[in-house]
């Protein structure tokens, strides 16, 4: 659905948005299956989906590529190649800025794997179908770089989902063709002021997907 942005939480809590996607994502499942949660937002919502599914449940890494007065221009995942936006044209004063933003993405992402999922690499999803679970999403990119390390290992299906995300997110992912799941589609670029009805404490969320995404391991 398309909405605005009203004060009253969408989902009363985080596992909710999460089943409520695993239904949703169950009319395009072609099993065997796996949910990868996008760490740290979207781990809670992909295991709860993943139990929707009664399918398997794993932990994806990913990193924002941000450069200073610049921004956010894209994002890595895991050990694959970062996925920049095509409107970001380096002139040649920024490439240096480019490798060092790079290098910053990719020691993030092996610090937050070690967290998240210690030493234990993806697990193959070669054959599978791999949904890409967050939670409210307002930028494109670490779903965007997640989508392209799953496509590197060879699913058979693929496809995006999240709880909240933006219009523009939206048309950002499938202008890639990719498809694209999301019950709730909002015009505002901000997205939702709370969109999940947990409390509002991003510290503890992130000690919640740690132990979720421990879990799992």
């Amino acid at each position: 659905m398309t909405s605005t942005s009203p004060q009253k939480p969408l989902f009363p809590s985080r596992s909710a948005a999460g089943a409520m996607l695993g239904r949703q994502l169950n009319k395009r499942n072609r099993p065997p299956t796996v949910v990868w949660g996008l760490a740290p937002t979207g781990v809670e919502l992909a295991a709860s989906a993943s139990e929707a599914l009664d399918c398997g449940f794993d932990v994806v890494i990913g990193a924002h590529v941000r450069l200073p007065d610049v921004g956010v221009v894209g994002a890595m995942a895991e050990d694959f190649d970062a996925v920049l936006d095509p409107g970001f044209k380096p002139k040649f004063d920024l490439l240096e800025l480019l490798d060092e933003a790079l290098d910053r993405s990719r020691r993030a992402i092996k610090t937050e794997r070690l967290l998240f999922r210690g030493q234990r690499p993806l697990r193959s999803v070669e054959g599978h179908t791999v949904f890409i679970v967050d939670g409210h999403v307002t930028s494109p990119w670490k779903l965007l770089a997640a989508a392209e390390a799953a496509q590197q290992l060879k699913p058979s299906h693929l496809v995006i989902a999240a709880a909240v995300s933006t219009r523009a997110v939206q048309e950002r992912i499938l202008a890639r063709r990719l498809e694209f799941s999301c019950p709730s589609v909002l015009m505002d670029p901000a997205g939702h002021p709370r969109p999940f009805g947990d409390p509002q404490d991003p510290g503890a969320e992130r000690l919640r997907s740690i132990v979720v995404a421990r879990q799992a391991a």
